[in-house]
């Protein structure tokens, strides 16, 4: 996929039962990651690279991050997250991320996980609405 189409239509992964777990396109002022279904660590780590190739390409300092319509146990995922993707978002130019939670109880445990961790030169914000998370995104100070 190209820029201008990034632009213009969402990224989507899909699983092998072709399944679309993962869209990512870019909004007025942020890059918006939608997942959907039963996620695994895998599923997160090829959804973030995938992140990290756009946001190379189209710098964004605002993600929002939104797993309200995603299941499942990712946490193993969360140390490349922590010191893999963070760093490189970060020099990639992200500043602002604000992240919607599953309705999932088990997958809040991997959330949780993720988001207490520190992410230096990064703003994270949690939420549990669209609307609220936008507007955040919209103040966040960069």
């Amino acid at each position: 996929m190209h820029l201008k189409q990034f632009l213009e239509e969402p990224v989507a992964l899909k699983t092998a039962m072709g399944d679309v777990y993962f869209t990512l396109q870019q909004e007025n002022d942020y890059t918006l990651a939608k997942w959907y279904g039963n996620i695994t660590a895998d599923d997160v780590v090829k959804a973030s690279r995938t992140f990290l190739h756009f946001q190379r390409i189209y710098p964004c300092s605002k993600l929002l991050n939104d797993k309200s319509e995603s299941t499942g146990d990712w946490q193993e995922a969360n140390d490349w997250l922590e010191f893999e993707w963070v760093p490189a978002a970060v020099a990639a130019g992200l500043r602002c991320m604000a992240h919607i939670y599953s309705k999932s109880m088990i997958t809040n445990f991997s959330e949780h996980d993720f988001l207490a961790r520190p992410a230096p030169h990064l703003q994270l914000a949690e939420f549990t609405d669209l609307a609220t998370a936008v507007k955040w995104l919209e103040q966040c100070e960069l």
